[in-house]
């Protein structure tokens, strides 16, 4: 189909302003990743953009907004590897995701930062955080019960108990990882234990294609 002069005219505008907002949110991650949310100012985000402050200023009105666009991106992304199964299926698509953190250690680092600020209830992403932790808890809960329910959980606890768990091991492990990655296996560790609760959980990564759904 041809397009025509206008469309064409207004489409390049356009994806330059796209591109132009990328840019000021991949400087923005790797800022707060860096410094922090109070530690980080427009001025130093635009720097680094490529941008002036102003510039700026038309795609994001305040630091606040462009750091709930910047988490909320991440979210999205990491919706791309949750499965819309369940029982172990879903277990292992979380481990997905975790191990395809580090392939952007700027991810981790930047929610590894910003999770420790964020607990003060002022803080900008604390209700973030907050509803995060909640549904995967939730998500990961709704998976040890399926799989209790099928009879492969080789546990007595409640699946309360072994989400939270498994979250807690996840976060110290990334945690670990930004200190010396060379040493620290998060997908063999993480799998491990799920192994300990779950024995016919996978021994190695499933290569199967994930499908997106959300965690909530």
């Amino acid at each position: 189909m041809m397009t025509s002069e206008s469309e064409a005219h207004t489409r390049g505008p356009y994806a330059k302003s796209a591109g132009v907002r990328q840019r000021i949110l991949e400087a923005g991650m790797q800022a707060f990743a860096e410094a922090g949310y109070y530690a980080t100012s427009l001025n130093d985000i635009a720097d680094r953009a490529g941008i002036s402050r102003r510039g700026l200023g038309h795609h994001f009105k305040s630091k606040e907004e462009l750091l709930t666009v910047v988490l909320d991106q991440r979210q999205d992304e990491d919706a791309e590897f949750i499965r819309n199964t369940s029982g172990i299926d879903s277990l292992a698509a979380v481990l997905a995701v975790s191990t395809h953190n580090t392939e952007r250690p700027g991810l981790i680092q930047l929610y590894s930062l910003l999770r420790a600020d964020a607990t003060a209830a002022e803080h900008p992403a604390h209700e973030h955080h907050r509803l995060q932790y909640d549904g995967l808890r939730l998500y990961l809960a709704r998976a040890f019960d399926e799989v209790r329910a099928a009879g492969e959980l080789n546990s007595d606890e409640d699946s309360g108990t072994l989400a939270s768990t498994f979250l807690a091991l996840m976060d110290g492990l990334q945690i670990q990882w930004l200190y010396n990655r060379a040493s620290t296996d998060i997908d063999r560790v993480l799998r491990a234990y799920m192994r300990s609760v779950v024995p016919s959980f996978p021994q190695a990564a499933d290569a199967r294609p994930l499908v997106a759904t959300s965690l909530t």
